[in-house]
């Protein structure tokens, strides 16, 4: 048997994979351990999806939904990761005991806090929008107005109104990014 070699495409997919695992690694560590404060716990997460992504790279690797994929992913499971401490807790600890009550206080307390500036980053970020961009986003999801009404509305094309929500998911998602970071 000899060396192994990597066919080009292979080779290209790798080099895209390195990148965005040097691009992502520590920022995915990062917003993991706002929710789990477990720096190995956080690891372990992260590099989970990074194996998840490499098994399934022909679909993900180079794609502009990656990085939303990556945070969406790593979110979901720090979720899994704390009802699964939960439940365990649960079980260690009688559900009236001090030590429960505190932690679940604690949990909720800074999963308020979480969620509140969630919202607000939100809305700073919708605040930041262009004029044109916000109105035809808040139409469209404040007023539950369809494209083609949105359209009307303003006198423009279904086009230019998906075209402005687009624009306006890619601004929010950039703007909570580098919040979050």
């Amino acid at each position: 048997m000899g060396p192994l070699t990597v066919s080009m495409p292979d080779a290209e997919q790798y080099r895209a994979f390195q990148v965005v695992f040097d691009t992502y690694y520590n920022a995915l560590c990062n917003y993991a351990y706002s929710y789990l404060k477990d720096e190995d716990a956080c690891e372990d997460i992260v590099q989970e999806v990074f194996t998840r992504i490499w098994e399934h790279r022909a679909n993900l690797i180079g794609t502009e939904e990656i990085r939303y994929y990556l945070f969406t992913a790593v979110r979901n499971n720090c979720i899994s990761q704390l009802r699964k401490e939960k439940k365990n807790s649960t079980v260690q600890w009688e559900s009236g005991s001090p030590e429960y009550i505190q932690d679940k206080a604690e949990y909720i307390q800074d999963k308020e806090e979480r969620e509140k500036d969630y919202r607000a980053a939100i809305q700073k970020a919708i605040e930041g929008l262009p004029p044109r961009c916000r109105e035809v986003f808040l139409l469209s999801r404040i007023s539950n107005m369809t494209y083609k009404e949105i359209a009307k509305s303003l006198d423009i094309s279904e086009k230019t109104v998906e075209n402005q929500i687009g624009k306006a998911l890619k601004l929010i998602r950039a703007s909570l990014v580098n919040i979050f970071l």
